[in-house]
């Protein structure tokens, strides 16, 4: 595997070409996923959440190539935010490319999403994902993650009701956490 170079980039400084590498590669990750879900296909409401001014971007890139011409191998993007009168970092994509699965980028990205949490007081990391994205939901458990109670779903986690009732699910998403301090 090539050494790999990671850099925080905000938004508004990223260049077309890696605009570009981000939106493939959430595309080609993602797409198949969002089609069916709730949140349906919409690239432009996609892509104005994604490079939102607010948002921020870890990349990790192969320097080799010049970090404004390498394809993206993995990035994560967030944002700080206040969610119920707590300041968390909200991630809102940790994608990884197929040829880079399984080596570790994902920890890493966690890991970094966690350090810089940590550094700016956050007191835990949110983000969305789809209940049919069963690889992530895995990989977020292994790593600290669980049901916040700002999912729409989190009395329910248990997918029964108050009597032991079996629900259906109504929500195709949930909200996880990892708490940082």
């Amino acid at each position: 595997m090539p050494r790999l170079s990671l850099r925080v980039v905000l938004a508004p400084s990223l260049s077309e070409s890696e605009r570009e590498s981000i939106w493939n590669l959430w595309e080609a990750n993602m797409r198949a996923l969002v089609e069916p879900s709730s949140f349906g296909w919409n690239p432009k409401v996609k892509k104005k959440e994604l490079f939102h001014r607010n948002a921020r971007f870890i990349l990790v890139s192969d320097p080799e190539n010049g970090e404004d011409q390498a394809p993206i191998a993995a990035f994560s993007t967030f944002r700080f935010e206040r969610e119920q009168r707590e300041d968390v970092l909200y991630c809102y994509e940790l994608q990884v490319s197929e040829p880079f699965r399984r080596c570790g980028l994902g920890q890493s990205l966690v890991d970094k999403l966690s350090s810089i949490g940590k550094h700016w007081g956050m007191v835990k990391i949110l983000l969305t994902v789809l209940k049919s994205n069963v690889a992530a939901r895995r990989f977020y458990s292994r790593n600290g993650f669980k049901v916040d109670p700002t999912s729409p779903e989190y009395n329910s986690a248990s997918g029964e009701d108050d009597e032991g009732h079996v629900e259906e699910d109504t929500y195709d998403y949930e909200i996880l956490s990892k708490t940082l301090l």
